[in-house]
C-alpha cells in the first residue's frame, strides 16, 4: 500500500466506538456552544441601557433529538490482550468502520451495495433527580 493509501485508512477507519463517541460529542458540544450563546446574549441585553427597560429575555435553543444514518464499510480486527507479564492472553475484536466515501470506494475498489446502514437517535433526557439536589 502506498503511503497515501496508509495515510487515508488511518483518518477513515476507526472503531465503530470512537465514531458513535465523536458523534455525541459533536452533539453535546453543539448545545453548550446554543447555550453559551443565549447566556452571552442575556448579559448583553441586562448591560444595554436601552434595552434593560424592557425587561426582553435571551431565546434559548435546546436540541432535543437527532437522528442520523451512517453508511459504513465494517471490518473486524483482532486486538491482542496481554497480562501484567506481556503474556498473551487472547483476542479482543474490535469493530472498525470506515464512511463511505469517494475516497474509500476508490482506494478499496468497494462495492457500495455490500455496504453497512446504522441508525441511531440520540436523545436529550432530565438529569437525574441526585444531580439536581446538590
Amino acid at each position: 500500500m502506498t503511503d497515501t493509501g496508509e495515510e487515508i485508512e488511518e483518518i477513515l477507519v476507526n472503531p465503530l466506538s470512537k465514531i458513535m463517541r465523536e458523534i455525541g460529542s459533536s452533539v453535546a458540544e453543539t448545545q453548550r456552544a446554543l447555550d453559551r450563546n443565549s447566556i452571552r446574549t442575556q448579559i448583553e441585553l441586562e448591560s444595554d441601557e436601552g434595552l434593560s427597560e424592557y425587561d426582553l429575555q435571551a431565546s434559548w435553543y435546546h436540541i432535543p433529538e437527532v437522528e442520523f444514518e451512517l453508511k459504513l464499510s465494517l471490518t473486524i480486527k483482532l486486538e491482542e490482550e496481554r497480562d501484567l507479564k506481556g503474556r498473551l492472553r487472547g483476542f479482543k475484536p474490535i469493530l472498525n468502520a470506515a464512511p463511505l466515501n469517494a475516497s474509500h470506494n476508490t482506494l478499496y475498489n468497494y462495492n457500495v451495495q455490500g455496504s453497512s446502514c446504522i441508525k441511531a437517535r440520540i436523545v436529550s433526557i432530565p438529569a437525574s433527580a441526585k444531580l439536581r439536589e446538590e
